[in-house]
């Protein structure tokens, strides 16, 4: 791709973006909905869902205009009010994790709280018009039939809540309805309500107090979540929690991090000491979320590469004067040095550099792991003398050092094909409903596996032939495509000035997209199926444990 882009720049600042290759919309946009469906990144807490049908009930039954404009007056007040006391809330159930939209402005009240509180002296607690709703927890409410969106070209001018949603609703204000709060303030727009009113409002009303047995709306919200919405994506949300709490059940005096989720997930096991197992009823479940892992050290390889070359042309002030490709081969060639990356993590040197022959280095991975590649995802493990994860660490460590960087992200992906290349993964369902992903203008992981291959099958291409594949199709014309689709906001690192690359001083960010591990830990601590992963213990509670075995609570 070729030509004069310099109009680009002039025309639009460049900005710092975010997936530069498009690689991480695939996991956001495609998979995890699949894999984690109406449990999004940021949407954390169950009983936000409850809250906000109430105040759309409320809206309802009293007699207001029916406009957007009148539903957003009446829904900050009170939205504010309860973010207060969520940050107030001193309930031994609520922790650091139990934060309300708008916590970064309110949580100073937590240090130094005020006598009492008026919506209207502090307005800008949160700039979106209505909140977290508006924000987060709409389209998901949507989604799992609590709500009928309302507006221009749907039935009702605003949002309603379905008739389900008004059970949610009901089941909320039976929580609340003997508060002084509800009895005496809630009826109007601005009061100011004192510090006390607002602690007893929030004994019942609080985030953290849906996990207690006796909250009325915690049955509603439980079925919602295991039954609501699309039938089949809910089952695929029934698979992903009972997944979660078989991890929960093995681990129950480890504490479950983000981190330590991904390495249970694709090593079986965690440099923490933690190993995992699925039961048999959970194998499909686990080999949709391992796949999803290894796409992710796949992305990562693929955006650190990238970030490489970035690197790359910044150090040879290519933000000054466009850099031929040419330039960059040479240096590949050069740095494409195997036996450097060897003695750097102590393992025998293959005697390999740039134009040895790829097999061979496919071998060599095979011999360090002392199998072939029929054996080689059992073979690879956290023990073994180089695996994904410290790849990866040693990426983060140093992004501009060829011999992590490149050499590295390179075996990486190696490491990948030899798991995932042979036929009985790609017969898997979860094989065509996690790696075919990303096809049609994004880069997937089948199309990658099966390209490797080919290459394999039709001759002896050398370690400077992948990676200048990768460095031709999977970086520079794929960083083309995605910064050109998302114009006129100008992403570009680099572009091409007639048959050279202009590169642009911007910084960049290379890691893991959010797993939503976060998200599912929390929901299924507040809808009280087991304690938080995060901290020591999280037994299962009895619906946890009937739910494990299960599958659903009847």
């Amino acid at each position: 791709m070729t030509g004069k882009p310099q109009w680009i720049a002039k025309m639009y600042p460049n900005k710092p973006g975010r997936d530069h290759l498009g690689l991480g919309s695939v996991s956001s946009d495609q998979i995890l909905p699949l894999l984690s469906p109406a449990i999004n990144v940021l949407t954390f807490h169950p009983r936000y869902h409850s809250f906000y049908l109430f105040l759309l009930d409320e809206f309802w039954r009293h007699d207001r205009i029916r406009s957007w404009g009148e539903w957003i007056r009446f829904f900050r007040p009170r939205d504010f009010l309860f973010a207060v006391g969520a940050c107030l809330c001193d309930l031994p159930e609520h922790t650091d994790d139990t934060l309300p939209v708008g916590a970064q402005k309110l949580k100073v009240f937590r240090r130094s709280p005020l006598e009492s509180y008026r919506y209207s002296d502090h307005v800008d607690y949160i700039k979106n018009e209505l909140g977290g709703y508006g924000l987060y927890y709409r389209s998901v409410m949507a989604e799992l039939g609590l709500i009928y969106p309302g507006g221009t070209g749907f039935l009702y001018p605003i949002d309603t809540p379905t008739e389900y949603g008004k059970q949610v609703a009901a089941a909320f204000r039976q929580g609340v309805q003997t508060t002084r709060y509800y009895r005496e303030y809630f009826e109007d727009d601005d009061p100011q309500v004192p510090q006390e009113i607002i602690h007893e409002y929030l004994d019942h009303a609080c985030l953290c107090q849906l996990q207690v047995p006796s909250a009325p709306d915690r049955p509603l919200l439980l079925h919602t979540f295991l039954h609501g919405g699309n039938a089949v994506l809910a089952a695929n949300r029934r698979q992903t929690f009972q997944l979660l709490l078989d991890i929960a059940d093995q681990t129950i005096s480890s504490v479950i991090t983000q981190d330590v989720f991904r390495q249970l997930l694709y090593f079986h096991a965690a440099d923490t000491g933690e190993v995992y197992r699925p039961r048999d009823v959970l194998v499909s479940v686990y080999q949709h979320w391992r796949l999803y892992q290894a796409r992710e050290y796949y992305a990562f390889a693929l955006n650190s590469l990238w970030n490489y070359l970035c690197l790359w042309g910044l150090s040879n002030k290519g933000d000054y004067r466009p850099l031929s490709p040419t330039l960059f081969w040479r240096h590949l060639e050069d740095s494409l040095d195997v036996d450097t990356f060897a003695d750097r993590l102590g393992l025998s040197r293959p005697g390999l550099k740039a134009g040895s022959d790829f097999h061979h280095l496919l071998a060599w991975l095979c011999s360090l792991m002392q199998t072939n590649e029929e054996g080689f995802d059992t073979a690879c493990t956290l023990l073994s003398p180089v695996h994904e994860r410290r790849l990866y660490l040693l990426t983060k460590e140093n992004p501009g050092d060829p011999g992590t960087a490149l050499i590295g992200m390179i075996i990486l992906l190696c490491l990948v094909y030899l798991r995932f290349g042979r036929d009985t993964y790609q017969q898997q369902s979860a094989w065509k409903e996690v790696a075919w992903k990303g096809e049609n203008g994004r880069l997937s992981l089948h199309e990658f596996v099966q390209t490797i291959h080919q290459q394999l099958q039709r001759g002896t291409p050398t370690i400077l032939d992948i990676a200048r594949w990768l460095y031709r199709d999977y970086i520079i014309l794929q960083h083309q495509l995605v910064a050109r689709s998302k114009l006129p906001e100008n992403t570009f690192r680099f572009q091409w000035e007639g048959k050279s690359l202009r590169f642009y001083r911007l910084p960049n960010s290379v890691d893991f997209m959010d797993s939503r591990f976060n998200a599912l830990r929390l929901t299924l601590a507040e809808l009280g199926l087991s304690g938080d992963l995060s901290r020591l213990p999280h037994p299962l509670t009895q619906d946890g444990k009937q739910f494990l075995v299960e599958g659903d609570l009847v």
